[in-house]
């Protein structure tokens, strides 16, 4: 587990299943998210049960949870992850609409890069932020990740980096 002062990341289990269904199901969230499968309970407890040796799945999900609180709030992922070049995409969202622009999202980007670099031995992060998701984009740059590149693929996007 790692924590800040407003969040703690913990691992993903299996009881947060039905909650993540439900999340994944937030038209924002749809917006940002490829899936090849169709969305079901049991589709996400078999990433829940992929994900749990990072080495092997090559991706990794934290649950995002206000220290105060306890509360879930959102998830952060670690995907695409290159060992041989020691880099990694990462996705976060902080789900419902009161728990944004509070630094929640700023503080989980800096303690899974933190992970990235300590536990991972990663050297570089790297985001793909839709054009259209202002919020988003104001987050990396924030953060400190540098905007790279603009391109287009299904939809227009920023691609940011950050070294760790």
């Amino acid at each position: 587990m790692y924590k800040g002062d407003l969040v703690f990341l913990r691992l993903v289990e299996l009881r947060d299943a039905s909650l993540i269904y439900e999340w994944e199901k937030n038209k924002e969230i749809i917006n940002s998210t490829k899936r090849d499968e169709p969305l079901t309970i049991a589709f996400i407890e078999s990433i829940i049960m992929e994900q749990r040796n990072v080495l092997i799945s090559g991706q990794v999900r934290y649950v995002i949870c206000n220290c105060n609180s306890n509360i879930p709030m959102g998830v952060v992922d670690l995907y695409n992850i290159d060992f041989n070049n020691g880099n990694a995409e990462v996705g976060i969202a902080i789900v419902d609409a009161m728990n944004r622009k509070k630094g929640f999202a700023s503080e989980a980007l800096k303690l899974i890069k933190e992970y990235a670099y300590d536990d991972l031995e990663l050297s570089q992060l790297n985001a793909l932020v839709s054009l259209d998701n202002i919020a988003s984009n104001k987050l990396f740059k924030s953060a400190g990740y540098a905007m790279e590149s603009s391109f287009i693929s299904e939809k227009k996007m920023n691609m940011f980096t950050i070294e760790v």
